[in-house]
């Protein structure tokens, strides 16, 4: 299998699934999105989209998405313990908070620095931002992120005492957004959730996930 990373949120999502799960061997890849490699043609043959993170397996097909890719990782680890959970219910509460999370705060936030017309350079013509929309998405993102602290009275993690998908997936995507862009996420009030913030950031694998992976992955 061949991996296609890039510094950016969503490849670390993955890479923070991959660190976590363990039990994975592949190849790695890193585009260069900030001269849209992504973009060109040559990855573009492997994922039209032009997005990454991409895997590559070994009879050619190739899976894009991150939930996709990582429910992928999860089936094919060898030995551990699936972070999607082990009964019905558990990877139902699971799909549960990754969808919640990614609905009401990570793609409200995305969208929100997408629509900053100071991206422009940075997107050179692949995205056409809507600048009247960010008030509403930041207004929306705050309300989500007062019902998450709420949410989290008595937690650990989003499932409990369970750390799953979920949290990876909500951490994953906002690590580095929190701290280049939208740091208003972090400011003060929500204790609960800074407390679960807090805890996520000083897992061994939240640390290494910044950095992108080498050029093999043995685990």
């Amino acid at each position: 299998m061949k991996f296609f990373d890039a510094p950016a949120p969503n490849p670390m999502a993955v890479r923070l699934f991959v660190l976590e799960r363990g039990g994975l061997n592949f190849d790695v890849e890193t585009v260069d999105i900030m001269s849209l490699q992504n973009r060109r043609l040559a990855f573009r043959k492997i994922n039209p989209r032009g997005e990454v993170p991409a895997l590559q397996l070994d009879n050619g097909t190739v899976l894009t998405e991150i939930t996709a890719i990582c429910e992928y990782f999860d089936e094919v680890a060898v030995g551990g313990t699936s972070l999607f959970g082990s009964t019905a219910e558990e990877r139902a509460e699971t799909r549960m908070w990754l969808r919640r999370m990614d609905l009401e705060i990570c793609q409200p936030i995305i969208s929100w620095f997408r629509n900053d017309p100071a991206t422009l350079d940075f997107y050179k013509g692949t995205r056409l931002p809507t600048p009247e929309a960010r008030v509403n998405q930041k207004v929306l993102t705050n309300q989500a992120l007062n019902m998450l602290d709420d949410q989290l009275e008595g937690k650990t993690w989003l499932c409990g005492d369970r750390f799953s998908a979920a949290d990876i997936h909500f951490y994953g995507l906002m690590k580095m957004m929190s701290l280049k862009v939208c740091d208003w996420m972090l400011l003060p009030g929500r204790e609960n959730f800074l407390a679960y913030w807090k805890r996520v950031d000083e897992r061994e694998a939240s640390q290494k996930a910044i950095k992108n992976f080498p050029v093999k992955v043995v685990g």
